[in-house]
């Protein structure tokens, strides 16, 4: 599955969202009452969370079913009732992957180590379910090295432990979280 590792802190989390707010084909999409989303072009909220974002651009999003055959969100911008809910009531689910979710787990403050960062995700089904007849659209391979490359212009990769210039570089950490670490602050090495 394509993963993204990253170290960041408050700042950075600010830079990250803003940049997802103004991509033209990526939405957030957000609670909107009891087993209620609804898609959204922006958001204001910056905090640690699990964030779900649609790359519009890949087609529709599935609504699942428990005794019915599963259909298409007919109006994402308008909201949806789930119908099917996955094992965190907190997330919109839309089955075992949907090639077109990409998921921003944000963890500024480490969850387990309070003081310290945590480690931070971008995640993706990818195209695990090619295979099966569900690969992932062109389009949306595309716009994920495209998230890529502006996150190899914003960060360094860094080792999970030790020193900054250390040896098994594999986390990108962004300017802000840098800095802490530079300055004494600890880091989760595992999510």
């Amino acid at each position: 599955m394509p993963w993204l590792p990253l170290y960041i802190n408050q700042s950075d989390l600010n830079i990250l969202i803003f940049w997802l707010n103004n991509e033209v084909d990526i939405a957030f999409i957000v609670p909107d009452g009891p087993k209620r989303w609804k898609a959204v072009t922006a958001i204001e909220t910056r905090h640690d969370s699990r964030y779900c974002l649609w790359h519009t651009a890949s087609g529709g999003l599935p609504l699942l079913r428990k005794h019915l055959p599963d259909s298409e969100v007919s109006d994402p911008w308008k909201g949806w009732k789930e119908k099917c809910t996955g094992a965190d009531p907190t997330c919109p689910y839309f089955g075992a992957g949907h090639p077109g979710i990409y998921w921003l787990n944000a963890k500024t403050q480490s969850p387990s180590a309070p003081g310290s960062l945590g480690l931070s995700s971008f995640e993706w089904i990818g195209n695990r379910y090619g295979m099966i007849g569900h690969p992932a659209p062109p389009v949306t391979m595309k716009w994920w090295r495209r998230l890529g490359r502006w996150v190899k212009k914003q960060a360094i990769q860094i080792p999970r432990a030790g020193p900054i210039a250390g040896q098994g570089a594999e986390i990108w950490a962004f300017p802000g979280a840098r800095e802490d670490i530079e300055s004494g602050k600890t880091r989760d090495s595992n999510p």
